[in-house]
């Protein structure tokens, strides 16, 4: 509920009038006629214009959006900003494991300058897309991840890159290999991000997954998180071979083993899980763990996972399933409302029926499922008083956008091009679909000429 007038905070730092708001609240409530009432970080009021006399309070800024659709940020649950300078750089067409020789000589090569350029434009790609938050996948240096995320100005959850304690011969895993022991010393590093609160990147546990954990390191990873109250994030199931292995390894499939090692919890966010068998549904649901659906990720290689998987049908269930751009090379752009639309489309697709998911579907995944796959619930990811104040301003003035009859089908189906500015802890961080933050043109400049800084990286083009 609004706030009364003796409830409202003396002063307003940002208030956005006139605009059609799609809260995303427990009942996905639109308002018409709306405002949202911003202070510090946080939302302060939301409601009708008319139920409220806000003219008594002391308002450092005022926007009139004219009919204009508002909405929380988007959520990307699972991501890798490592691999932005490798875009394109590869065939098109080769299998996804003959793209893992470019990335290894990348990785073996790599620099902090080439780091910090990827994470920022990759960070950039996201801001101008409406991400507001993400969960990352696997960088090397969280240091300078953590500092080009901050100047791009969006939030993020990050965890020690690279834990594993399996190992396969012939299978790429990175530069770094950790014994268990090794993997239990480092692997809640991040969590000291986690001593401020207010801090835009915060810490979680992060696995590889995908075979390269023991049992007791998953039974570690789970008891640090479960102790610290944050997620344990790792790759599951992404291609039939990765999910045949496990099941060997286990002699089960691999929910039904997490569940009876006592690993599976509403904790675990699981990137990717394209093969699901009968047997791991059940687990699925009763566990109430998180999985990040990336509908690009599988359809950029043909893994198979908007044919095979059974995302659309466990999320009618109940699951909760998110949205994850994956990485370059594996997707058309790191763009989560073209993630939820791909979803919908391929459901639709897959079942021959129109209902299999719907635009409120989408956006439910792309936000307030992508606030709890990053355990951010209670912070992000639905516009309501008392939570940060991450949102996204659509244009007016688009023809895909007319008639205004239907705001959630609008954003989803139609909204490619129609973010006019991003918000994030109540700051412009794209404003008229421009960074407020960085030199845009200096960054681009810059990635462009990695080529002829560095041999080794423009060996790594198709000629």
């Amino acid at each position: 509920m609004p706030l009364t007038e003796q409830q409202l905070p003396s002063k307003i730092d940002l208030l956005i009038r006139n605009a059609v708001i799609i809260t995303m609240d427990l009942k996905n409530s639109v308002i018409e006629n709306g405002f949202i009432a911003i202070t510090g970080n946080q939302i302060t009021n939301i409601g009708q214009d008319k139920s409220i006399d806000l003219s008594k309070y002391d308002v450092k800024r005022s926007i009139d959006l004219h009919g204009s659709i508002v909405h929380p940020g988007y959520i990307d649950s699972h991501i890798h900003l490592l691999y932005q300078p490798l875009r394109w750089v590869q065939k098109d067409g080769i299998h996804a494991s003959d793209a893992m020789s470019v990335h290894s000589e990348y990785l073996n090569n790599i620099t902090p300058e080439i780091e910090e350029l990827s994470y920022q434009l990759a960070s950039l790609e996201m801001a101008h897309n409406g991400t507001t938050c993400f969960l990352e996948a696997n960088v090397i240096d969280t240091n300078i991840a953590a500092s080009a995320v901050e100047k791009i100005g969006i939030r993020a959850v990050i965890g020690t890159p690279g834990i594993k304690d399996i190992y396969e011969e012939n299978t790429y895993f990175g530069p770094i290999k950790f014994s268990t022991n090794r993997a239990f010393d480092l692997i809640d590093r991040e969590l000291t991000r986690n001593q401020n609160k207010n801090a835009l990147v915060q810490g979680a546990i992060s696995l590889h997954g995908m075979g390269t954990a023991s049992d007791e390191l998953l039974l570690h990873a789970k008891s640090i998180a479960d102790k610290n109250n944050v997620i344990i994030n790792m790759h599951q199931s992404y291609a039939e071979d990765d999910t045949v292995s496990d099941y060997n390894r286990f002699n089960q499939h691999p929910m039904i083993h997490y569940e009876e090692i006592g690993f599976l919890g509403s904790n675990c966010t699981f990137a990717h899980v394209n093969f699901v068998r009968e047997e791991e549904i059940s687990p699925i649901l009763k566990s109430g763990c998180s999985i990040a659906w990336c509908p690009l990720g599988s359809m950029m290689y043909g893994i198979g996972g908007t044919t095979e998987g059974k995302h659309s049908e466990l999320y009618k269930k109940g699951a909760q399933i998110s949205l994850g751009s994956d990485s370059a090379n594996w997707t058309t752009s790191f763009d989560i409302g073209n993630q939820a639309l791909i979803a919908i489309l391929t459901a639709r697709e897959k079942t021959k029926r129109p209902d299999a998911l719907l635009a409120e579907d989408g956006l439910i995944m792309a936000t307030k499922n992508g606030a709890r796959a990053l355990g951010l619930e209670n912070k992000i990811g639905s516009l309501e008083i008392g939570k940060k104040a991450d949102l996204i301003i659509r244009k007016n003035n688009l023809p895909e956008m007319f008639p205004q009859t239907d705001p959630i089908r609008s954003v989803i189906y139609s909204g490619k091009s129609s973010i006019q500015s991003v918000l994030v802890d109540g700051n412009f961080i794209v404003d008229n679909g421009k960074s407020t933050l960085i030199d845009e043109n200096e960054l681009y400049y810059k990635v462009n000429n990695l080529k002829k800084k560095y041999p080794f990286y423009e060996a790594l083009f198709i000629e």
